[in-house]
């Protein structure tokens, strides 16, 4: 099985192996240790890491600073990639004017991105691991435009894997790793009702009924305080018998 943290294990016990982390913030390491980067650096190091081919160092430039002139946006995607270079740091890959993150350069939200891939296509499922390796939002704190998307696509993605974890869980009895699972993808989009139903759903699986009543109780407030909803149809029958008249 191809897994989230089974790949950056590896990576980590290579000396001079670097990961960038993107979930929960920045974070670049070599062989497990942390390394302080500069923020123009993180900043085009994150950017790169989103995506998976070279960008033009122009478009890299402006995007990332796109409230001054050219000039200027181009002198400071220089003075970040010199100060990479002055350090050491062998992370960004610069190939006739277009620039990307090495190949050997371990990305976490990549990885989700492969799970989930794989997940679709295949089925298969993702390593139970990742509810503990893999949290947090995209580069919290950061709200550059260019982020926005980026952030909501990674979201869908965790959503759906952690879901699939939850459910799988589930099916083969595994009570404890279903919550996990579950409290992870409600981390992730507190509104979404599936989430929230699995989430009672394991509680329940696993006789934990205060769990579950709390869980429906704090959903309902909030879709009712957020959207002016109820719970669906599904989630209230799952609750049908434990909830007593307030």
């Amino acid at each position: 099985m191809a897994t989230l943290s089974v790949q950056s294990a590896a990576q980590a016990r290579c000396s001079d192996a670097y990961e960038v982390r993107l979930l929960g913030g920045f974070d670049l390491r070599r062989g497990g240790e942390t390394i302080d980067v500069a923020p123009s650096s993180q900043r085009v190091i994150a950017f790169l890491a989103l995506h998976d081919r070279r960008l033009l160092r122009s478009y890299v430039a402006e995007t990332l600073w796109p409230d001054t002139t050219d000039e200027r946006a181009a002198a400071n995607l220089r003075t970040a990639l010199w100060r990479l270079h002055v350090a050491g740091h062998d992370v960004v890959e610069i190939v006739h004017g277009h620039l990307g993150v090495h190949d050997h350069v371990g990305v976490d939200v990549r990885s989700v991105e492969l799970a989930a891939r794989r997940l679709r296509h295949s089925g298969e499922e993702p390593d139970p691991l990742m509810v503990e390796t893999i949290r947090g939002e995209l580069l919290p704190g950061c709200w550059d435009s260019w982020l926005v998307f980026e952030r909501e696509r990674v979201r869908a993605e965790l959503v759906l894997l952690y879901g699939r974890l939850a459910a799988g869980a589930l099916q083969r009895g595994d009570h404890h790793l279903a919550v996990m699972a579950a409290l992870a993808a409600v981390e992730c989009d507190p509104l979404r009702e599936s989430s929230n139903a699995l989430l009672v759903r394991a509680s329940l699986a696993g006789g934990d009924h205060a769990t579950a009543i709390r869980q429906y109780r704090r959903y309902s407030r909030l879709i009712e305080t957020e959207l002016g909803l109820a719970p669906g149809a599904e989630l209230q029958r799952l609750m049908e018998g434990c909830l007593t008249p307030r």
